[in-house]
């Protein structure tokens, strides 16, 4: 963020080593958070908990003039703002009195080290003495100790512990570790009319005290001023400038691509190309050991859903770093040619296969990268990838529609009630859903583009009858009516809607009697809170296979989530006659019903995205999509977001399409503008620790504004900016001033052209 931004009541900002052009450890990562109001004394304080393993440790200055101290920002006589923010690089100024400015400098060299340089300025024509002071407080685990004064060689410094944490915190200058009750280092400094004086400090924190204090004095010896003009350079050639000539959008644009390359994590063990991880903040970064268990096991799990939607943020900037992530899943190919789920640095996290998006993100790869080398080597693995669902085990009835095995497959666990997550993981287990089919249509019109890249013509045969029967099923699905795709029974090939046959509450027996429309599969949802007393059985009397039978579930039958239990029958009944309850304690409850193949899932629009309906078919989906998402309590995942988004585009309704990124991505909402102090301090709230699914996806954005391709030395235009005033964005030799109607494009040379015609334009630098 340039340009200098107070904020009234807090700041509030993630900083941390970024593996672009600092050395990033991810087995001991530590990342830190400023923080302005929080704390005891409040502060200018970056702080961080060391992946949870100490209670924190925060580092802020207090300041003295005629013995009247001053820590919290909120006092300070100019409260503190950020004139330029990076990854791993903040720069501050604040006046903690009239007659003193401050600027202050913070980098993230390394994993293990915090350096800051603070330059003091006095604005009066007197001359004037400061006491500066820097308060270090730990608050270590059981083993530990607090921050102490103690001297090291020549060096006055502070250190402390924290398990196997050794803090050491150092400030140039020759400071005294007495001049208060808190650990702290100070410095009286004398400063004449108008004129600064510099000083640097630095905590680092190893598994020794020597090793930290070797770290920190080295970090000390730094010019900040010039990491600044390399950071500053390097955030120029790989991010997007925008101009909305609203300074909330600008701001929040510029956090979410700074916050992105925060979510980057350089390679490690079995991943041999750069990662992500979905949130980075204080309390991350501690990763278990090859054999051992640690606070943040779960951190780093790379999904092909999330890596889909990251790719929207990185291209077309960064498109080797997309390419590099899909990389690391191919590396990790099963045998049998999966590519798995959920994988880390251990390798794969789970057996089940990933949602079928490789082969279409490979495409997205190669058309920004051009590198049909790549492309031509991987180009086995997603046949292999595509072809495996065609076997048996993921197609019980081999009618060529396959089924997910476990709703995590889906990108679905997260952002949706309890209630539907529950419908949804019984439709895992009885139905064929839409999503897949048409995931795997595009990956097989993917697999035939890049056959044609590869000069491959083997397995053509193959991907054109694939193409026309799932495009064949899928029209089988669609639902008029409703204006859907509906879910089809995986035996009965059929869709219906969801029946209640009972709900208990208490222990009992209920004669149903009716016959089902159609003989299928029952589902039955428990309810408990505490499952080691569960002790409830249910059993069913009905008719299957023209037979009479009863079957039996009991508590230990059903898979648990919390206190959510889920059995599903093996037999498709045709008739329930009675269904019997024992067991059930107070507060316990238990429902018996049939699948719902109407039930609206936030998947909906997968088929659109992919390009499976008619003209008129997408209107009907399009206006239920609109009355489904309008009134859904949660937003849908953040794949399914941008999927949205891309498919109004594909369908020319590109107004629509910005309205649900300025509601979902920019805060903004036709019916309730907002001021612009208002969406600062909403921004500021939001982006600081932000997760992957808040960020903005820019090549969705960009091309909502008619760029679809920019390079260094390309720009490919297609319509207008229609849906903002004037824009202007700028990416390394290119301007554009982008407005309804017209677009103006400006190279650093000053030439430019003024484009009045739709388009499309290819605009090549010579």
């Amino acid at each position: 963020m340039n340009g200098h931004a107070p904020f009234d009541k807090e700041l509030r900002q993630i900083i941390a080593a970024d593996q672009r052009c600092s050395t990033v450890t991810p087995e001991d990562d530590q990342i830190w958070q400023l923080e302005t109001s929080r704390g005891e004394p409040p502060g200018l304080a970056f702080q961080t908990t060391y992946g949870l393993r100490a209670y924190g440790i925060r580092v802020f200055p207090r300041f003295s003039i005629k013995k009247v101290p001053v820590t919290d920002p909120r006092s300070f006589f100019t409260k503190p703002g950020l004139n330029f923010t990076a990854p791993n690089f903040l720069e501050l100024q604040y006046a903690p009195f009239s007659i003193l400015d401050v600027n202050q400098k913070v980098w993230v060299p390394d994993s293990h080290t915090l350096t800051s340089q603070v330059t003091l300025s006095n604005t009066s024509s007197a001359l004037v003495q400061v006491w500066m002071e820097w308060i270090v407080q730990l608050n270590p685990l059981l083993t530990g100790s607090p921050m102490t004064a103690s001297q090291i060689s020549v060096n006055t410094v502070l250190q402390g512990q924290s398990g196997a944490l050794y803090p050491v915190f150092l400030l140039t200058g020759g400071p005294r570790g007495d001049l208060s009750a808190f650990p702290s280092l100070g410095i009286e400094v004398s400063l004449p009319p108008r004129s600064s004086r510099q000083f640097s400090w630095a905590l680092a924190t190893l598994d020794s005290t020597d090793f930290s204090f070797y770290a920190a004095r080295k970090a000390t010896a730094y010019s900040l001023d010039n990491e600044q003009i390399k950071i500053q350079m390097l955030q120029k050639g790989q991010s997007v400038g925008f101009d909305f000539f609203d300074p909330t959008i600008n701001q929040r644009l510029e956090q979410s691509q700074q916050r992105v390359f925060q979510l980057l994590v350089p390679p490690f063990r079995g991943l041999q190309n750069p990662w992500y991880v979905t949130k980075r903040d204080p309390e991350h970064g501690n990763l278990p050991t090859e054999s051992g268990s640690g606070y943040s096991a779960d951190w780093g799990i790379q999904k092909m859903t999330d890596l889909w939607a990251l790719s929207r943020i990185l291209l077309p900037l960064r498109a080797d770093l997309v390419k590099g992530m899909l990389q690391n899943l191919f590396d990790l190919q099963g045998a049998d040619g999966t590519l798995y789920a959920q994988i880390n640095w251990n390798g794969k996290v789970t057996n089940l296969g990933a949602a079928p998006l490789a082969a279409s993100l490979a495409v997205d790869v190669f058309e920004s990268t051009g590198d049909r080398e790549w492309l031509a080597q991987n180009y086995a693995a997603l046949v292999r990838a595509t072809r495996l669902w065609s076997n048996p085990e993921f197609d019980q009835d081999e009618d060529g529609w396959p089924e997910w095995q476990h709703l995590l497959q889906t990108g679905l666990v997260e952002n949706v009630s309890n209630d539907l997550k529950s419908k949804l993981e019984g439709l895992i287990k009885t139905a064929e859903w839409p999503s897949l089919a048409a995931l795997l249509l595009n990956e097989c019109r993917a697999l035939k583009k890049i056959a044609g890249w590869v000069n491959d013509p083997s397995d053509l045969v193959w991907i054109d009858g694939q193409i026309a029967h799932l495009d064949q099923l899928l029209q089988e699905c669609w639902d008029q009516k409703r204006g859907v795709y509906a879910f089809r029974d995986q035996a009965g090939h059929f869709s219906a809607s969801g029946k209640t046959l009972h709900t208990f509450k208490q222990n009992g027996a209920a004669e149903i009697g009716i016959p089902l429309t159609q003989p299928t599969r029952l589902v039955i949802r428990a309810r408990c809170k505490e499952l080691e007393a569960c002790a409830f059985e249910c059993k069913v009397k009905g008719v299957t296979a023209h037979h009479e039978k009863t079957i039996t579930s009991k508590a230990g039958d059903f898979y648990w989530e919390d206190d959510n239990g889920l059995a599903v029958s093996a037999e498709t009944f045709s008739v329930v006659k009675t269904i019997t309850v024992s067991g059930l304690k107070k507060g316990e409850s238990l429902i018996v019903e049939t699948p719902d193949h109407f039930v609206h899932s936030p998947d909906f629009m997968v088929p659109l995205w992919a390009g499976v309906p008619s003209d008129d078919q997408a209107d009907a989906l399009i206006k239920n999509g609109v009355r489904y998402l309008d009134a859904a309590d949660h937003e849908p995942p953040f794949y399914l977001k941008v999927m949205w988004l891309e498919a109004l585009c594909r369908a020319d309704r590109k107004a629509l399409a910005s309205r649900y990124l300025k509601k979902w991505y920019l805060g903004l909402t036709e019916e309730e503008p907002k001021s612009d102090s208002q969406d600062i301090k909403q921004s500021m709230e939001l982006l600081p620790g932000s997760a992957l699914a808040q960020l903005v996806p820019v090549k969705t954005l960009l091309h909502l504004l008619g760029v679809d391709r920019i390079t260094d030395e390309e720009l490919i235009l297609n319509g207008f900016n229609e849906f903002f005033s004037k824009v202007n964005v700028q990416y390394k030799k290119f301007k554009l001033d982008l407005e309804p109607g017209q677009a103006r494009i400006e190279n650093l040379n000053g030439e430019s052209v003024l484009i009045t015609e739709p388009g499309p334009h290819r605009i090549m630098l010579s």
